[in-house]
């Protein structure tokens, strides 16, 4: 399953070198909502029209999904698929981690803003300026490379058996 969804991705956007996917509780909770995710915090107005939505067809062991996968993907560089979870991509690791932990953040404000009641809504305007701001979509500025370096000095001091 994992190498279906990966590879269509891969194939589809060759300028793209690394592919995360999570099945985490918020992902999953705001992936089988019907409006998906909403404009809460800031961190979901990073994604203001900047995500794909794929409907859940079962586990993923068709390849003819392959072609339905790609077309949802448009031009973004995350994916919520229904009912099953978080997907992003992009140029480097650091910069994919960066936009999937973003994501996954804004799922778990958005779990928690709906257990305490009603949400105070965000304009469009607002969303979308946010989006555009949002330095994470932008390479140029080594996005995620800093927090990336960071959390490996952090595994680093935790356990560096990892590296062997």
């Amino acid at each position: 399953a994992g190498f279906l969804i990966h590879s269509c991705i891969h194939r589809a956007r060759p300028d793209l070198h690394a592919v995360l996917h999570t099945h985490t509780a918020a992902g999953i909770a705001v992936a089988a909502q019907r409006r998906g995710l909403l404009n809460l915090s800031q961190h979901a107005m990073r994604f203001h029209r900047r995500i794909g939505y794929h409907d859940y067809e079962g586990v993923a062991l068709d390849f003819s999904e392959q072609d339905r996968l790609v077309r949802d993907l448009g031009p973004h560089n995350v994916m919520i698929l229904r009912n099953h979870g978080l997907l992003a991509w992009g140029q480097t690791l650091p910069q994919t981690f960066a936009i999937l932990w973003t994501l996954q953040r804004a799922c778990e404000i958005q779990m928690a803003t709906f257990s305490m009641g009603a949400a105070i809504p965000v304009s469009e305007e607002i969303a979308s300026r946010c989006t555009r701001d949002a330095l994470q979509f932008s390479p140029e500025h080594g996005a995620g490379q800093d927090v990336f370096n960071a959390l490996v000095r952090q595994v680093d001091r935790i356990d560096p058996s990892y590296r062997n």
